[in-house]
């Protein structure tokens, strides 16, 4: 009787042993995972940067991990911006804790140094991050009925759906590849120089190598993509899709930032009906009439022909052309 009493105890007792160590990797998780936040608030807000969690909660026990983030607080050194939550939610992976994802579970404020602040709210908003030894093994973001507001403009962006994701491009170093994927944008006003082609945009997609994707990460005063642009950082467009109005179309091409922080680079689109698409260009309302008339005769005369044609939209010393022509200067991006 006391060997079978011993037989029958010992699953119990393992039971026991399991249990107890499982409560301890799941606090010894939590504290590490609180330890690294504190850590890392503490070297920014060393390095010159301001960054806070008022409070910390625990949740999940005993199969999920999520910390509830309480009061956010984030300001780069010398970024130009800052970004407030009243909370947010951090899931960690109990079998991979070097995959994490956050969720925002409030509305979010990003304010700029020149008082704008965009408002950023959604449905659902997913951000995750999985690294490797330490380093960046794939990175992304997930929206749900994304609206952006600028109370001080207007118009609201809004978006059905976003999904983008970012990991190192394997076949060059210091490069990474960006996927994106925006369905149903509406627009918060009329893009300048392409007014005619309306608010809705049904659907955009790319797939984008960034080069030189370290310096983006380093800051500058009131310049916060200087860093990128003076080591000679480009974004590669190896596929972008635009469904827009009359323009239907994927397309490749380049682009980057000048001198004076203006877009420069080509778009290539190849273009079934090149007519409508270059007849709404020439009716936006920033067109000179110069450019309006020749881009006019150019459409008419694709109308007549039926030929497909690569629309060549390019940006170069700070003006913007159509097929060569030039149709408007462009301003600083920021």
């Amino acid at each position: 009787m006391k060997i079978r009493g011993f037989w029958l105890a010992v699953p119990w007792a393992l039971f026991v042993v399991a249990a107890l160590g499982w409560v301890f990797y799941w606090n010894y998780v939590g504290n590490e995972a609180e330890r690294r936040i504190r850590a890392w608030a503490f070297e920014q807000n060393a390095a010159g940067a301001s960054a806070s969690v008022e409070r910390i909660v625990r949740h999940g026990f005993p199969m999920l991990m999520r910390l509830e983030l309480q009061g956010v607080n984030y300001a780069p050194a010398r970024g130009g911006w800052r970004v407030t939550t009243d909370s947010a939610d951090l899931h960690i992976q109990l079998t991979n804790p070097q995959h994490v994802i956050l969720e925002a579970t409030s509305p979010i404020a990003v304010s700029r140094s020149n008082g704008a602040v965009t408002n950023v709210s959604a449905d659902a908003l997913i951000a995750s991050l999985r690294t490797e030894n330490g380093r960046l093994a794939v990175a992304g973001i997930e929206a749900d009925n994304l609206v952006l507001d600028d109370p001080a403009e207007d118009g609201v962006l809004r978006a059905v759906k976003i999904v983008a994701n970012a990991r190192p491009d394997p076949r060059a170093a210091g490069e990474y590849q960006v996927s994106f994927d925006a369905q149903t944008l509406t627009l918060p006003r009329p893009v300048r120089s392409f007014e005619t082609f309306g608010l809705e945009v049904p659907a955009m997609r790319a797939a984008i190598v960034v080069s030189e994707g370290a310096q983006l990460l380093e800051q500058s005063p009131d310049d916060p993509l200087g860093p990128w642009r003076q080591a000679g950082g480009q974004m590669r467009f190896e596929a972008l899709v635009l469904n827009w109005g009359p323009l239907e179309t994927t397309g490749t091409g380049d682009g980057g930032l000048d001198a004076q922080r203006r877009l420069q680079g080509r778009l290539v689109l190849p273009v079934d009906r090149p007519a409508p698409v270059i007849n709404a260009i020439a009716q936006g309302d920033n067109i000179d009439d110069s450019a309006r008339r020749a881009l006019g005769l150019l459409a008419a005369g694709y109308l007549v022909t039926g030929d497909e044609i690569t629309l060549d939209i390019s940006a170069h010393d700070g003006v913007l052309r159509v097929e060569g022509l030039p149709v408007r200067m462009l301003p600083p991006v920021y």
